[in-house]
């Protein structure tokens, strides 16, 4: 199995939900930090140059996700190019996931199955997903970029700095699309409003899928998530694993963008200020700044 995984891990001090409330709105963004035995190793906001609009950042902080609530989305595409991927035992591992990873009072959850139509829950706490159930029924075509639309504008909605959460989608896909009704680039656009970090899954031969997944590479990238790809069927809850461990280890960058009078499309970079340093960087290299 060739699986690739860029395993994100956040970093550094926290700070209490009450305090980051009435602090001024500030970007919340994902970074990803990678050492040299290829595991996640620690950084300090010290060590690292931010970039915002090609300006640099300064008095940014790093805070702890752990004290954020959880948004999460879990989107299942249930096309016929699914039909023998173990989509019941994704749907089994996804529960067990969302048993694990939906703990607080204000932690809340979403189902998603997709073909050429979007069939969604609402948004369940901890004691209404005790009470559901999910079941997978497998479809005709394809509207991933349809389904990444709604998960993002009706059931997340537009990022708002002032309440910061850990907004995360998993979504396990071939990452192929032939019916949706916008494009990759709009869901894209409604993916960075709403400040969510996608962890792809898929289960394909990537022999088989080498576009879907060069997508699905690249909406985790552009997220500040991580992709698995090639997935076996005894592999599947590794990966809910790691993606839980990667939860609740989440950190995020926090600072006040230049020119935060206007909403636009922020482009991000983030260095190590020693450049012989051996880690590797991932973080979210666009947000939507809409205060």
């Amino acid at each position: 199995m060739k699986q690739l995984c860029k395993l994100v891990i956040f970093v550094s001090l926290g700070l209490s939900g009450a305090a980051l409330e009435s602090a001024a709105p500030g970007v919340f963004l994902p970074l990803i930090a990678i050492g040299s035995d290829h595991t996640p190793t620690s950084v300090t906001v010290d060590s690292l140059v931010i970039t915002d609009q090609k300006m640099r950042v300064t008095g940014a902080t790093l805070i702890r996700g752990a004290d954020l609530p959880l948004e999460l989305g879990i989107m299942i595409d249930a096309s016929s190019s699914q039909r023998d991927a173990h989509l019941d035992d994704y749907l089994k591992a996804a529960r067990q996931f969302m048993d694990d990873t939906i703990r607080g009072a204000a932690d809340r959850v979403f189902f998603i199955q997709f073909d050429c139509t979007q069939h969604a829950t609402r948004w369940l706490k901890k004691e209404e997903l005790q009470g559901t159930s999910f079941k997978i029924e497998i479809g005709g075509g394809t509207a991933l970029y349809d389904a990444l639309g709604m998960a993002c504008k009706q059931r997340m909605g537009p990022r708002d700095w002032r309440k910061p959460t850990r907004r995360v989608l998993v979504l396990i896909s071939d990452g192929e699309d032939n019916l949706s009704h916008i494009t990759r680039e709009d869901a894209a656009s409604e993916v960075l409003r709403a400040g969510a970090v996608i962890f792809t899954i898929n289960p394909t031969d990537l022999r088989n899928s080498f576009m879907g997944e060069k997508i699905l590479v690249k909406l985790a990238n552009l997220t500040g998530g991580l992709s698995f790809n090639q997935i076996g069927r005894k592999a599947i809850p590794d990966v809910f694993a790691r993606i839980h461990e990667i939860i609740d280890g989440m950190y995020y960058l926090s600072y006040m963008p230049p020119d935060a009078s206007k909403s636009a499309v922020h482009q991000v970079e983030v260095k190590p200020r020693a450049p012989q340093e051996k880690v590797e960087l991932s973080y979210a290299k666009k947000y939507f700044w809409n205060r």
